[in-house]
């Protein structure tokens, strides 16, 4: 069954949640950017509140792909208590050397680290493996440019099932996000990802910045535990229909 993850700006907005918490409580300030982080008091407060009733994660900021900048922010943020911590990877010449560069850094940390790869800013190079081998436990996608699309607007069904299989297929934690809606629900929750990420979906007229309002918490909530099929046999019913999962992925690479 895919869980949900609801991303929360501050403390207050983490206490809004309470009665109807996510699988995953993520923290982060979306004003500060696609994955704009709080800071770690805050971060340590709101995992705090949640006291293990779900799990949480944190993303570390936009920041430059450089491990010198990267490796001290992971490890400052595992600090907070977080389950996760996310960091996002944006095009860059020295991607690939910056990834592997994290390796040590990831092998240490206390907790699990996932990768944020972006459908509108995708990088050049089929990365997923380079994250496996480096220390990363899953892998998701989402929207750098906060304008009003949505993942769907950037990707297809096939672009978005290769990038699942190309997940499990490393065996890596699986997430979809990307300006998300209640009404993408209903199709993406069939896909087999772990879990689906929504921010502004939570938030008035979908501004991902403003206040988070629990009523449309408790839609998506519903939404999400309403009956479906299972992952296993939908997971088998795309790999029976897809004849290479790097080739897909290569396309998802070419279209995003």
């Amino acid at each position: 069954m895919t869980k949900w993850l609801a991303s929360v700006q501050s403390l207050e907005e983490a206490k809004t949640l309470l009665p109807t918490l996510p699988d995953i409580l993520d923290i982060k300030n979306p004003s500060q950017g696609a994955l704009g982080a709080l800071d770690i008091t805050s971060v340590a407060q709101i995992v705090g509140l949640v006291s293990k009733r779900c799990q949480t994660s944190a993303t570390i900021g936009d920041l430059p792909m450089q491990a010198a900048v990267i490796n001290p922010a992971m490890v400052a943020m595992a600090t907070s208590g977080v389950d996760y911590v996310k960091v996002g990877l944006f095009p860059d010449l020295h991607l690939m050397g910056c990834i592997e560069a994290m390796a040590t850094t990831i092998e240490k940390l206390p907790v699990p680290v996932i990768a944020v790869l972006f459908a509108d800013k995708m990088p050049g190079q089929n990365v997923i493996s380079v994250l496996k081998q480096s220390g990363f436990q899953g892998v998701m996608v989402d929207t750098a440019i906060k304008d009003g699309r949505h993942l769907r607007d950037h990707w297809n069904q096939q672009q978005i099932n290769a990038f699942i299989n190309e997940a499990e297929q490393y065996d890596m934690l699986c997430g979809l996000a990307g300006a998300l809606r209640y009404e993408d629900i209903a199709e993406l929750k069939f896909l087999g990802a772990d879990y689906l990420g929504f921010r502004s979906a939570l938030c008035q007229n979908r501004e991902r910045t403003t206040q988070l309002q629990a009523d449309l918490a408790v839609q998506i909530q519903q939404a999400m535990h309403s009956a479906g099929g299972q992952k296993a046999e939908l997971g088998c019913s795309k790999k029976a229909n897809s004849s290479s999962v790097d080739g897909l992925f290569k396309t998802a690479l070419r279209c995003g």
